[in-house]
């Protein structure tokens, strides 16, 4: 993963909102009464490869324009009317997509959302590895969603990411390899790809070459933050081929095997270290676990005791 930035600021002046969404590749133009209470509001984080924006933007407002990267827009609260090459939503706890050179209109008062910004190249990169199609191009047949159920899987997926991004744990290298693959992930399984998805199926004995293959760079790789994207690859298997070889042959999907790796590398830092100068979340963090509470209930379970225990020895 690439070095982070981070953006925070805030404006009343419509010119100076356009300016802002200019500096992440946006090309907008903000349009608000001078009485309509405009304000606008982003904390952003940014790498090569992805980027988690939380915008509160209050008043009445409208704006148009397009951004170099696929946008996936979660409004949670507020007003926020859309139209997209003459297709027109309701975007109030609906996702939808903003694709590069499609133009996008909305009118909105008083709206909060979380926007997912994905780099296309990138985004192609984990679709052809995902979906074994290595002439795979990401073509998006709409803005909506699969179905309401998918909507909400991507709403949630970008409330954990922008809830990261705000409680510092986003700065973590092997966090945000995490959190890109499962947003990109995501992407392509919510919103209606131009193409036939279907799996084909391995031999036995591919299937366990690759199995052995993906554990080798797993383990060889731990500490660095490799997704479940590099694993496939390196394995030459599509991510379904993979989460069947490893249900049958380890007992645990990918992400799985990847987090009892990790749990175990936790496990022999919290050993050898010293009580009055570790931060027990940053520890976690540092090994992918994002959620220090949900690391503790893993480390329990899998040793039998809590990791504030074992580091106080």
């Amino acid at each position: 993963m690439a070095e982070l930035t981070r953006l925070h600021s805030r404006t009343t002046d419509p010119a100076e909102a356009d300016a802002l969404l200019a500096a992440t590749g946006g090309r907008f133009a903000f349009a608000s009464e001078p009485d309509a209470g405009f304000v606008f509001e982003v904390e952003q984080a940014t790498e090569s490869a992805f980027s988690v924006a939380h915008y509160s933007i209050g008043g009445e407002w409208e704006t148009s324009g397009d951004f170099d990267d696929l946008v996936i827009v979660n409004v949670t609260e507020g007003s926020y009317r859309w139209e997209i090459d003459g297709q027109r939503g309701n975007a109030t706890g609906e996702p939808f997509l903003i694709r590069p050179g499609h133009d996008f209109t909305c009118q909105s008062e008083g709206s909060d959302m979380v926007s997912i910004f994905l780099a296309p190249e990138i985004l192609r990169d984990v679709a052809r590895t995902t979906f074994g199609d290595d002439d795979l191009s990401v073509v998006f047949e709409r803005p909506q969603a699969v179905s309401p159920r998918h909507s909400e899987y991507m709403l949630n997926a970008a409330t954990v990411a922008a809830e990261y991004m705000e409680s510092g744990t986003f700065r973590h290298p092997l966090v945000r390899a995490s959190l890109f693959h499962t947003l990109a992930v995501a992407a392509l399984e919510c919103f209606p790809l131009n193409r036939d998805t279907r799996e084909r199926d391995l031999s036995a004995a591919d299937e366990l070459a690759r199995y052995r293959l993906a554990v080798r760079f797993i383990e060889d790789h731990a500490s660095l933050p490799i997704t479940l994207g590099d694993v496939a690859e390196a394995s030459g298997a599509t991510l379904a081929q993979l989460h069947a070889a490893f249900h049958r042959h380890a007992g645990t999907s990918v992400r799985g095997y990847l987090t009892r790796v990790r749990l175990s590398a936790a496990h022999t830092d919290l050993l050898v270290s010293d009580p009055a100068s570790t931060d027990l979340a940053d520890l976690a963090a540092r090994w992918g676990f994002a959620d220090a509470d949900r690391f503790t209930r893993r480390y329990r379970d899998a040793y039998g005791d809590s990791p504030d225990s074992v580091l106080a020895g």
